[in-house]
This record gives C-alpha cells, structure tokens and sequence, in this order.
C-alpha cells in the first residue's frame, strides 16, 4: 500500500505513542485535586504547556493554550466564542475562499444568527487578497480567519501580513488554521492573535487539538462545567494527550528542515515528470512541496481517486471533510474553471514516502491514461 495522504492525516510516532503511555502510568491525579498526587500532575501539565509555547517561541506571559479534541473543535472555539463575546461592538466575519470546512461551518452557524460573513477575494497565486482584505474590513469586523496554508492546493498565505492589516482597525482579530503548516513549513506566529492546529498531522494522535490564543481575547465556552486548566473548555485535563501534543511538536519542529528536503526530494521528482504530460494540470506552486494538486480534465476526481485505490495507491479528491461531489472551492477561486475544479485530485506526502513509490504512481498513472 502506498498512502499519499498525509495531509489528511499521518501515522503516529512510536515516541508520541510513548510519551502518552508514560504520562497515564505515572500521574494518576487529577490536575484540579489538592492533593500531592494532584499538584504533581498539575506541575508536569505546567511544564508540557510551557513546552509548547517555548517550541513555537511564543511568550506565555502574552499567550495561552487551550487544548481540544481536534482543530475542528478549536476552530469552532476560536469563531463562535469570539462572536458571542464580542457580538456587542459588530457582526462581520471576514473569511478566506478557501477554510476548511470546520471554519465554514462555525461561520455559516453564525450567519444564521445574523451574523454578517463575507469572503475575502483569492489572488492568481492562491493567496488571499490584500486588498480586498483592507477594503471589507471596517470597525464593525470582529474576526478574519485564514489558513497559513490552503489544505487542498498548498498555497502559502503571508500571516504577519494578515495581522497588520486586521490590526490597524482596533476591533478585528485574525485567527490562523495552523494545521497544514506547523511542522512542515516554518512560519513566524508571534503577534498572531489566535492559532489552532492539530497534531495528527505531523505524528501526533488523533483526538487532540490546539488553540493557542492572546490571553487578552475573551471566547465564550463551548463546553460549560467546572474548574479546568482553562476558563475556556471544562473537563478533567487529559494530561497524556497533552504530553503528546508537546511531544509530537518537540519532533516535527527539531526534524523540519530534514523532513522538508526528503518531501521536496519526491514531490519534485513528480512534479519534473508530470510537466510533460498532456494530460495534467498542475495546481500547486512548488513553494509547499508537501500538497501536489493536479487535475485530468474529463476524468471527475472521484474517479481518479478511486481508480489509484483499486491499485493500492491512496490518495484524495480535495480536503477530507468537503464534500467528493462539488467543485474544489479553492480551485474554483484560483482559476475560475469548474471543469478543472472538478476534475482535481490531491498528493500529500510526508518523509517516509519514497522515489520509488512516486514512480509507481506514475506507472499507474500511465495506465489510467490508456484506459478507455
């Protein structure tokens, strides 16, 4: 099996792994009890947050964490709980073309309460417009929300940017969907006024999630209860998963710049061989090598990707939470074509994917092509 997937989602290293089995065998106590078992998980919880601040180089004293079940969870955090909180001084939200379908959702929830959602435009190149950006905000614009990179084409988005601009209102926020960057591709996130991400991305477990936001940003809760490690999500803190968090970052950030050369190493060596094929276009800039999109116009994505799978070839029409049966909306605001939007399909790679698994793709490929 060849799994060219990554993106949405990665196996789970063994010292990730690890890391939560030590933490749930050897801090029994439950972080909010006084007792010494208590305290002692509470000061290992402080350290792994403090950890994870420090990898990212954020200072604690300006920034906090919230730790979730996934990056849907913080994202839905991040839009409604600042709504609600702030709902008071405007309603515009302000949004890429191309969110994950966890942003879109919480926006489109929020619309129906009368919320005020706009897109901000796409330029040719996938990046969010700046322009456009400075002219729908106003003082009634209370968020904009961006991925650092698009899921489905890999576009790279200038963040400290998209915080200068949302910072000259006085009122606007800017949330950064962190989840197809962070390990990967190196971004500066200080200043930044939220981050969510999801380590299952990069080797962490599935089931944890990530928002990281200024401690001067009020979030209505989405869970309600008693007393936590944070005033925005109740519940026992899981401190093994936590301990995974910090480890599964500790590893993807020390390994970045080796992992980032193996992935270019494959991705272009597909990229070379596929610019001389007729019946490719290519989507992706180079500049991310972890994403390649393409497109075979007349062949509908669904059944590019379904053909590779009877091969044993895994790879994916378009993010894994959008719908196999609507045009990629990132495509779609790129280049304005639905046929290409339609007939688009996604590699996504990590480290362990290899040459020679690229050329047995392409040995696929070929046959696919002759097929009538």
């Amino acid at each position: 099996m060849i799994y060219f997937d990554h993106a949405a989602n990665t196996k789970a290293r063994k010292e990730v792994l690890d890391a939560f089995v030590e933490t749930e065998e050897n801090y029994i106590g439950n972080t909010n009890s006084l007792h010494p078992e208590g305290r002692r998980a509470l000061a290992h919880y402080e350290e792994l947050n403090h950890e994870v601040l420090s990898l990212l180089h954020l200072d604690p004293s300006i920034y906090e964490t919230v730790y979730t079940t996934s990056a849907t969870e913080s994202n839905n955090l991040a839009i409604k709980g600042l709504y609600e909180s702030y709902s008071g001084y405007g309603n515009k939200l302000l949004s890429s073309e191309f969110e994950h379908s966890s942003s879109n959702g919480a926006l489109a929830y929020l619309k129906e309460k009368g919320a005020d959602v706009r897109m901000v435009k796409t330029d040719k190149d996938g990046s969010f417009s700046q322009d456009d950006l400075k002219e729908k905000l106003d003082n009634s614009t209370l968020l904009f929300v961006l991925s650092a990179v698009e899921a489905e084409v890999g576009s790279l988005q200038d963040i400290q940017a998209a915080q200068r601009i949302v910072s000259a209102t006085g009122n606007t926020r800017l949330l950064i969907d962190a989840t197809q960057a962070i390990g990967k591709i190196p971004m500066d996130y200080n200043g930044i006024d939220m981050i969510s991400f999801a380590p299952h991305k990069f080797g962490g477990l599935l089931g944890t999630g990530v928002l990281i936001k200024k401690k001067d940003i009020i979030l209505t809760p989405l869970l309600h209860g008693g007393k936590s490690a944070s005033l925005y999500r109740s519940g026992t803190m899981a401190l093994g998963l936590i301990a995974s968090v910090a480890e599964s970052l500790s590893l993807a950030l020390a390994e970045e710049k080796e992992n980032f050369r193996k992935v270019e190493e494959v991705s272009s060596y597909l990229r070379k061989e596929l610019e001389n094929d007729r019946h490719i276009l290519i989507n992706s800039k180079p500049t991310n090598p972890y994403v390649l999109n393409l497109s075979y116009p007349g062949r509908n994505g669904s059944r590019t990707v379904a053909y590779f799978a009877s091969h044993d070839i895994c790879i994916s029409q378009k993010s894994a939470c959008s719908p196999s049966s609507s045009p990629s909306k990132p495509l779609m605001a790129i280049y304005h074509d639905k046929t290409r939007a339609l007939s688009s399909f996604r590699l996504s790679f990590a480290p362990s994917n290899t040459i020679e698994e690229a050329k047995a793709f392409l040995s696929v490929l070929k046959d696919y092509e002759n097929e009538r």
